[in-house]
């Protein structure tokens, strides 16, 4: 298991950049650079080395500096996973959301892949079927854990 946070403010560069946890305050000796899991503090990236089932839960406050839509979500291997999605409605700049995902990801026997975290480009909007560009995400007190449930 791994645990990762990142607890001051962060302006991502863009609306589709990832968030880069500063610190990992848990990490059992199985998710370490010998083991299922590659992390260094200070990267967006986690690289599962293993096949298994993943346990991955996320959460942030999140705002932005003008009112619309900030949305995040569980990338792997640079493709957006269904599921992860959270979608943050900003009406007033500044004015933080909690927002939080849960998701088993499975990773193929013999392959790896690349976890992030990071701000989803563009949203379908409810009252259109037409993509909305979503604004540049501002993060707080972002937590990540990862956890092999088998395999």
């Amino acid at each position: 298991m791994i645990q990762s946070y990142q607890e001051t403010i962060e302006t991502l560069s863009s609306n589709s950049s990832p968030i880069t946890f500063q610190t990992d305050c848990i990490r059992t000796r199985s998710a370490n650079c010998c083991g299922w899991l590659q992390h260094s503090e200070g990267s967006p990236l986690y690289k599962i080395l293993n096949g298994g089932n993943y346990r991955v839960t996320f959460n942030a406050n999140v705002t932005s500096a003008t009112a619309g839509s900030v949305a995040l979500g569980l990338y792997m291997d640079g493709i957006l996973l269904p599921g992860t999605t959270t979608i943050a409605q900003v009406t007033t700049a500044g004015d933080y959301t909690n927002v939080s995902f849960n998701k088993v990801v499975p990773v193929c026997c013999r392959g790896d892949a690349t976890l992030t975290v990071q701000s989803v480009p563009s949203i379908l909007s409810t009252l259109t079927p037409t993509p909305t560009a979503t604004q540049i995400p501002i993060i707080q007190n972002a937590n990540l854990s990862i956890t092999k449930i088998n395999g």
